[in-house]
């Protein structure tokens, strides 16, 4: 199995990664002797389809799920693709306008308006108001996802279905 290069997916996966790589290595290879030399060596049994034994390959096949679950489930929530980091820096904004605002809404929404005014990418701007979404800032979230209109992300019908929805109709 070829490891995988930790820059292409993100660290909240690290540790489902690394469970994987143990159960494999301690089910696909085993340590062998040399009868000659006496000279331990390793060998690979994936040629041959072989495990070490059934809890190995349970466990592999376990956390190999877990982590297929969890990337497709962060995968799925963003309509446009955008990498963890991205992910990161986006929770990183919506919190700098909480905590700059203070409690004050209209300063939260003041903020946020400068901030979404920026934005000329409209996958940004509605990655930026699901993670606003995430973190139960509604406010914040309505002007995300008000420039994700403006920018063309969001259809003019979900647009309406959204404010029709706010209105409780």
């Amino acid at each position: 199995m070829e490891r995988w290069n930790s820059s292409i997916y993100s660290d909240f996966l690290e540790g489902e990664r690394m469970n994987c790589y143990w159960f494999w290595f301690k089910g696909k290879i085993t340590r062998n002797r040399r009868k000659e030399t006496g000279e331990i060596y390793e060998q690979n049994l994936s040629g041959t389809l072989e495990w070490n034994g059934i809890r190995l390959e349970n466990g592999f096949n376990h956390c190999f799920d877990i982590l297929i679950e969890k990337y497709t489930k962060y995968m799925d929530e963003n309509k446009y693709h955008q990498t963890f980091e991205d992910f990161q820096k986006n929770i990183k904004r919506i919190s700098d306008i909480v905590e700059k605002s203070a409690g004050d809404v209209n300063k939260m929404i003041s903020l946020a308006k400068t901030q979404a005014n920026r934005i000329t990418n409209e996958g940004k701007a509605i990655n930026r108001a699901i993670v606003a979404k995430k973190m139960k800032q509604e406010e914040i979230f309505e002007v995300f996802f008000q420039r994700a209109y403006e920018l063309g992300s969001v259809t003019k019908q979900e647009y309406r279905e959204y404010k029709l929805e706010k209105l409780g109709l």
